[in-house]
């Protein structure tokens, strides 16, 4: 039998919710699926023509490979967040996801660690373990009603542990919705350098306030930093998101793409921007550009359309924005009566609602309940390392209609059983 690599495991076993809903899906029963984050097919009202047509150009039929990706769309990007990024130092790729596996090439030997946030999107461990990296957490605090902190002395332990090359930020987090605020920013910043550890920053949902009024409230960016434009993100001109964008004391990685900006994950494009002291990026960029130049997989069609897609980008911003809040104000109208057993956290940004409910049982025989008792599906807590019970996620970009009818569901399941 062929030897393969420990990287990669082996066959598993679904477990038993993943099971349960492949079971009932096989049977045909119907599904109220509460946590499709899947902006293509959510119903968003969208006509196909501008999504198509940027995709069928004359300059598509040659190839003119940049490890960077084409000069043209990158100055269009750079132009979208009003300069925030030189085109010089960005690079194409075709989804966040590998830009992360470049970075972890970039920044770490085998063996070495990033530190990725907890509660975090489970993909973190498989991304960084393709590339021989620990994904060494650090934590999130919840503190109601305020919000969720960066926990700064477990990132500090982090990086005193050793071996780590890179702290990851996700702003907003996901599945938490917490921004990095001005004073975590300046600390965060702080123990990077202290430690010689670089910022990969992932802002993918950056553009989705939810709750921010308290958060962004009279928050600025330090001097040295920047904002990008609330008018670049659709946003109305009063609110400016606390973007890493231009960061210059450390060695910084923003990452984003169309598959949120947007709600196109199909068309597989991202990108890199690299900033930070001069020498560390020309030192960060040249190496990068030997990664980039051995895949080159942003497919010259999407490059293409990349300025066409950015136009689109503030009405997507508005229209998933409207959904998303909308959904949370529901939420709390279904969840938040007086006396509930509910709590709904706090959500400053991002397309992820957590909710904190009575634990009655387990999560997952919660979960496993309500799917065959309620059709629902819903995430436990666990899956994104929660760090008690009973939580559950759902995705707030849920056609509303849907929601609704899930979202009663949950509420009848809960007050049923609490009156038996």
């Amino acid at each position: 039998m062929p030897s393969f690599s420990h990287r990669i495991p082996g066959s598993q076993t679904p477990n038993a919710l993943a099971a349960a809903l492949a079971a009932r899906r096989a049977a045909g029963l119907p599904i109220i699926n509460m946590v499709d984050s899947n902006p293509s097919r959510v119903g968003f009202e969208r006509s196909t023509g501008p999504l198509l047509n940027p995709l069928s150009k004359p300059e598509d039929a040659f190839y003119n490979p940049d490890p960077h990706g084409l000069p043209g769309p990158r100055e269009a990007l750079s132009a979208f967040y009003s300069y925030r990024m030189r085109p010089s130092d960005l690079f194409l790729c075709a989804s966040t996801s590998e830009a992360y596996g470049w970075l972890f090439k970039l920044l770490c030997e085998p063996g070495e660690a990033v530190l990725v946030p907890k509660p975090g999107y489970p993909l973190f461990d498989f991304l960084a373990g393709l590339e021989c990296v620990e994904a060494r957490p650090y934590s999130l605090e919840y503190i109601h009603p305020s919000g969720w902190r960066i926990d700064l002395d477990s990132l500090e332990e982090g990086l005193r542990a050793g071996k780590a090359r890179a702290v990851v930020l996700i702003n907003p987090n996901n599945p938490t919705g917490s921004y990095v605020r001005g004073e975590e920013r300046e600390e965060v910043v702080r123990l990077a350098s202290k430690y010689g550890a670089a910022l990969i920053v992932d802002e993918v949902f950056l553009g989705f306030p939810v709750e921010e009024a308290d958060l962004l409230a009279g928050q600025t960016c330090p001097p040295q930093s920047s904002v990008a434009g609330s008018a670049a993100a659709g946003l109305p001109d009063s609110l400016a998101l606390p973007s890493f964008l231009g960061e210059e004391r450390v060695l910084c990685f923003v990452l984003n793409g169309l598959s949120k900006l947007l709600g196109l994950p199909q068309t597989k494009l991202g990108w890199i921007s690299v900033s930070g002291p001069a020498g560390d990026v020309r030192a960060a960029g040249s190496r990068l550009e030997i990664i980039s130049d051995t895949y080159l997989s942003a497919g010259t069609p999407v490059q293409n359309a990349l300025p066409d897609y950015l136009s689109l980008a503030p009405d997507f911003a508005r229209l998933a924005g409207a959904r998303i809040r909308r959904n949370m104000s529901r939420l709390r109208e279904v969840l938040e009566t007086r006396d509930s057993p509910h709590r709904v956290l706090y959500c400053g940004g991002g397309w992820t609602a957590l909710l904190e409910a009575p634990r009655i049982d387990p999560e997952e025989d919660i979960a496993l309940a309500l799917l065959s008792e309620c059709g629902i599906s819903v995430q436990p807590g666990y899956y994104f390392d929660m760090p008690h019970e009973a939580y559950f996620s759902m995705s707030l970009i849920v056609e509303p209609s849907v929601f609704d009818e899930g979202l009663a569901r949950y509420r009848a399941y809960f007050d049923k059983r609490l009156a038996d």
